[in-house]
Formats: structure tokens, C-alpha cells, sequence
């Protein structure tokens, strides 16, 4: 019965007093062995009453034990004996099923020390236990007797030793996402993959590590509470953005990732995940991060040279992100051109033969798109199509001073999305068309109507023609846009190649005479500091001598007495301490300090 098998648990107990407590708690419990006969309802009903009560009782002889056995367990880890990771594991395995209020992140406690040391959030700080070797004595301080010496004398093999840091790995993740640790798990997402010592063993639980990773933003952002989250929540966005970098690092794991059992869940699957990306997407596009999103379609350019062959899901993040990309430079755009042409009309009205580039936007077409979510795009649009359908057949004109550097940061742009040819750009919705400066006094600059030009050419080009008139007022042709933003790249590129030059040119100046010493052998001395010492001391003493005394022309020796003491003087100096002399050369390399100040 179960009150035997308490009892012979109780006999081996850690502490007497938990002994004695569950034998005192058992005695009272009491068994009545009924015969066939005596098995009446109302007997029954009594005996479940008092079956009631013992089996609280037997829970309590039960959680005391249990508390016993972490009691023993707690032991096998103290002092020397710390690293003692079995011992470790069980002990943060028994906090974790005892379920008790805040015993989860007792477990995580415990077994984390296998996992972090004073210099890292997160490393494997765990060692092969050693047979050949008796450590861990332990003594009981103040308390007379001998006692049994705790020794770990377990052998264990390397091939075991793996197989428990893979296995106390795997604990240590779920019990990071259960608590919500945000931090150590990227860390443990890093160190999995780019760990030198345990790479090779633990590459295949990066898709693990990931997807408990992806589990505990995606909470995060929901505000799901955890049993002990003790980690600062950081903003939808923030974890947005880290989602991001992580389908830009590891993507091709998500399908794999996501039918893992340890990982498989309503709440994570590839469609959701891939939903999340979007919705980063459309927060960028909705503030206008230009620059994000510029970024973020440089690395997927670097990442695919041809975007267009990628998976379904990914293929639909990458268009979203041209997309998103061009509609933000439209926006911008748009926010520093003058919607109002009434300053114009009197300078155009004496250039019979000048053309002004127009521009027309059709919003209909902004907002139309096969990927992502209706919603979300319905609030771009709430946004933004106040301010877009303003543009209706607008001269564009220089900007205003105070938005000139602007417009300058928007051609820089808009000359990488035109470069960039993996770019999936809206069909239509940008018209650009010439008109006569003479039409403008008229007000009739519709299109087709006679002197108006449309100019056909591809939205990547219009864009960049678009910028460029509102840096420099006027635009000639699309060739000369380009050649200038050709030009500008290639002076900018000549800028920071002579920057590095003249950085290099500058530490070699600088750096102390010694280094370029040499011994009279013609090779270089490995006293570069003392000799530096020496010939500076000599020249400068050489100096101070009359004209006459040095000759150019001949390698002269020490004929005189003022020679003979400049002699003696190197000799006393060649014998400095070189410890000193290196330290001050690699003080004026750092710090740029003048060597005669030494």
C-alpha cells in the first residue's frame, strides 16, 4: 500500500526530523479491511470521509519527503562540490515538478550556474567530473563525530558529458521561456551558433533555441504574463525589429522550426511569424523610417541576388519591403514639395522655350497590393491619401532653405532604389510630365493637351527626377540626374579613400623615432626602445656642438674629448631597463603623445 511504501521512504530520510514528522503523520493513518459482507452504502460513504482526510495527510507525508530529498540534493552542490552538475540538474528538475509558487524560477536559479559565469550572461560553465581525483570533502563545521566524507567519484566520458549539456541545455531554454527571459535567451540564440567549443555539438538545437526565443518575444509583445517575469518588457516595435533581424539571420530554419514537437503551437506557426514581419513593415512605412527600410533592403539585396526566386512567404516579405521602400520616398517627397505654384507664374511667364517638370499622383493605386494585411493597409491609407491626393498636376520647385538637406539625403536615396535592381516597385500611380512655361500662366497644363510631354520611363527614374528638381529647381534629363549621382558617389568614395590615406599617412608621423632604428648591421635591434633612446640622445647632443666639429660629407669619428663624453654617455644609456622603454612606446601609439616629452 501506498502508507508502506511512505514508510520505507521515511526510513531513509535526510533528516531526522522529517523522519520522525512522516512516521508521526502515517501512525495515524488508519486502513479498516472490511469483510464482503460489511460493504454497505453507508459504510462506504463514511469510509470516503475518512479516505478524505488521510489522503491529506498522506499529501503532507508526501510533500515532506519530497522536501527532504531537495534538502539532500542541495547538499551534493555546496562548497567544492558545486560543480557537481548532476546533482545540479536533479535539484532544478525536482523545484520545476514540485510546481510550488515561484519554483520555477528556483530551477532556472539553479541549473543557470551551469550556464553563466562573472563574464558572460551565458557560456557552458561545466566540467567532465574527474574519477582519478577525491575532491569535495565536506565537513559539517561545529558538529563532533565523524561524518561521512560527500566524495564525486563518478566517472563520466566526454560522449556523456555532451549528452548531458545537451540535455540540461534543453531543460534551460524552457525554463527561460516559461520565465520570460528575454536577454539570456538571444544570448544562449547567439552562443549556440557562433561558440568555437560547442558549435559542432549543438548545431542542430539552434532551430530549438530559436523558436523558444520567438515564443518568448511574441508573448512579450502580447502581454501575456508569465509565473515570473523579472526581465524589463520591451516595445511591440523593439521586438518587432529583433523578429526581423532574426528571419534575416536564420529564415530558412522557420519551416523547420515550426513543426519541432518541443516548439509546435497554435500561437507560432509560419504564417503568424511571417505576419509579424509584415506588420513591422507596415510600422515603418506608417512613421516614414526611410532609412530602416533602405537598410533593410540593402541586406536583402546582399542576402538574395535575386530575391525573386525565394520561397512563397519570403518572396512576400521582400516585395512588401520594395514596396514599403517606395512608398515611404514618395511620402517624403511629397512632404517638402511645394504644393502651390502661385510663386512661379511670374518667373515662367518670360520663358517661352523653359519646360517645368509636373508631377500627378493617382492614390488609387498606392494602396492596392497581393501581400499583407488589409487592415494594416487601410490605416496607411487613412494616414497618408489626405496629404498624397493634394498632388494633382504640382510644378515641382526647389524646396525652401530650411529643407534643402533634406532633399539632398532624399537623391541620395532615391539614387540607391534606383540602382537597386532587385527592386519591386509600384506598376503605376507616379506620372511625371513636361510643361511649357508658358502654359503655367494659363493654368492649362492638363495632360494631352498640346506642348505637354509625358515622360515614360520607369518609377525608379521618375523618382530620381522628382528629387533631383526639388534640390536644384530644374531638370534637364534623366542622363544628367544619373551622372551626377554618379559623380557625387565617386568624389565621396575619393574623400574616404584620401581620409584613410592621410589617417595612415598621420600614424606613421607619429609614431616614435625607435621604430625606425636599427642596429649597425643594417637589422632591426630588439631594443627599439632603448635604442631610440640613444640616437636621439646622441643627435641632440651632436647638435649642440660647433659646425666645424662635424663634417657631412665623412662618417667622422670621436676625436675630440666632447665626443669621447657623448660616447660615454650612450653606453650608460644603452643600459636602460626595457621594460620601461616598451611601456612608454606603446603608451605614445595610443595616445599620441609626443616622444620627447618622455
Amino acid at each position: 500500500s501506498l502508507v508502506e511504501v511512505l514508510k520505507v521512504a521515511a526510513a531513509y530520510s535526510f533528516n531526522q526530523a522529517t523522519k520522525d514528522k512522516v512516521m508521526n503523520i502515517l501512525g495515524r493513518v488508519k486502513r479498516p479491511n472490511l469483510a464482503e459482507g460489511d460493504r454497505t452504502t453507508s459504510t462506504l460513504v463514511g469510509l470516503d470521509c475518512q479516505n478524505h482526510e488521510e489522503s491529506h495527510q498522506l499529501d503532507d507525508a508526501w510533500h515532506l519527503l519530497y522536501n527532504d530529498c531537495l534538502s539532500a540534493l542541495q547538499i551534493c552542490i555546496d562548497g567544492d562540490l558545486k560543480h557537481f552538475h548532476k546533482a545540479r540538474y536533479m535539484l532544478a528538475q525536482g523545484l520545476y515538478k514540485r510546481g510550488g509558487t515561484g519554483d520555477v524560477e528556483k530551477a532556472k536559479d539553479e541549473i543557470s550556474f551551469c550556464f553563466k559565469s562573472s563574464r558572460s550572461s551565458f557560456t557552458i560553465n561545466m566540467w567532465e567530473i574527474d574519477s582519478t581525483t577525491k575532491k569535495g570533502r565536506r565537513r559539517a563545521a561545529g558538529v563532533g563525530g565523524s561524518k561521512r566524507a560527500l566524495e564525486v567519484n563518478l566517472p563520466e566520458s566526454s560522449r556523456k558529458f555532451i549528452t548531458c549539456i545537451r540535455k540540461y541545455l534543453l531543460f534551460y531554454l524552457k525554463l527561460l521561456e516559461e520565465t520570460g527571459d528575454v536577454c539570456t535567451l538571444d544570448r544562449a540564440y547567439v552562443f549556440i551558433r557562433v561558440d568555437r567549443r560547442f558549435s559542432l555539438c549543438l548545431e542542430d538545437l539552434v532551430p530549438v533555441a530559436l523558436g523558444r526565443y520567438l515564443k518568448t518575444l511574441i508573448s512579450s509583445m502580447l502581454l501575456v504574463p508569465h509565473s515570473s517575469a523579472s526581465v524589463t518588457r520591451s516595445s511591440p516595435e523593439q521586438i518587432l525589429e529583433k523578429m526581423f533581424t532574426l528571419f534575416m539571420e536564420q529564415g530558412t530554419l522557420w519551416s523547420d522550426m515550426c513543426s519541432l514537437p518541443d516548439i509546435k503551437c497554435p500561437e507560432l506557426t509560419e504564417t503568424s511569424l511571417y505576419g509579424y514581419l509584415h506588420q513591422y513593415l507596415y510600422a515603418l512605412e506608417r512613421d516614414v523610417k526611410l532609412e530602416i527600410l533602405e537598410g533593410i533592403n540593402e541586406k536583402i539585396r546582399k542576402r538574395c541576388k535575386n530575391p525573386k526566386l525565394s520561397n512563397g512567404c519570403s518572396t512576400g516579405v521582400f516585395k512588401h519591403a520594395s514596396v514599403a521602400w517606395c512608398r515611404s520616398l514618395i511620402i517624403s517627397l511629397v512632404l517638402i514639395t511645394p504644393l502651390r505654384s502661385d510663386a512661379c507664374v511670374q518667373t515662367a511667364a518670360d520663358m517661352d522655350n523653359y519646360q517645368l517638370l509636373c508631377v500627378d499622383l493617382q492614390t488609387n493605386e498606392f494602396w492596392n497590393s497581393s501581400f499583407g494585411d488589409a487592415t494594416h493597409l487601410a490605416s496607411l491609407e487613412t494616414k497618408w491619401n489626405s496629404l498624397l491626393s493634394q498632388v494633382k498636376h504640382v510644378i515641382i520647385k526647389k524646396t525652401s532653405e530650411e529643407n534643402l538637406d533634406t532633399a539632398n539625403s532624399l537623391l541620395r536615396s532615391a539614387y540607391s532604389f534606383y540602382r537597386d535592381s532587385s527592386s519591386i516597385v509600384l506598376t503605376s500611380g507616379i506620372n511625371l510630365f513636361w510643361v511649357p512655361a508658358r502654359s503655367i500662366t494659363t493654368g492649362q497644363y492638363q495632360p494631352g493637351t498640346d506642348g505637354i510631354e509625358i515622360v515614360d520611363m520607369s518609377v525608379p527614374r521618375k523618382l530620381l527626377m522628382w528629387a533631383y528638381t526639388l534640390l536644384h529647381g530644374r531638370c534637364s534629363n534623366i542622363s544628367a540626374v544619373v551622372k551626377y549621382c554618379e559623380e557625387n558617389v565617386k568624389v565621396k568614395s575619393k574623400k574616404a579613400t584620401a581620409g584613410l590615406s592621410s589617417s595612415s599617412a598621420t600614424c606613421a608621423l607619429t609614431a616614435p623615432a625607435g621604430q625606425s632604428g636599427g642596429s649597425k648591421d643594417g637589422m632591426t635591434s630588439s631594443h627599439g626602445g632603448c635604442e631610440a633612446g640613444i640616437a636621439s640622445s646622441v643627435n641632440a647632443q651632436s647638435s649642440a656642438l660647433p659646425e666645424a666639429s662635424v663634417d657631412p660629407g665623412t662618417n667622422a669619428g670621436p676625436a675630440s674629448g666632447e665626443s669621447q663624453r657623448i660616447l660615454s654617455t650612450a653606453q650608460q644609456l644603452h643600459h636602460c631597463n626595457n621594460n620601461n622603454t616598451v611601456a612608454e612606446r606603446t603608451f605614445d601609439l595610443n595616445d599620441d603623445a609626443d616622444p620627447e616629452k618622455f
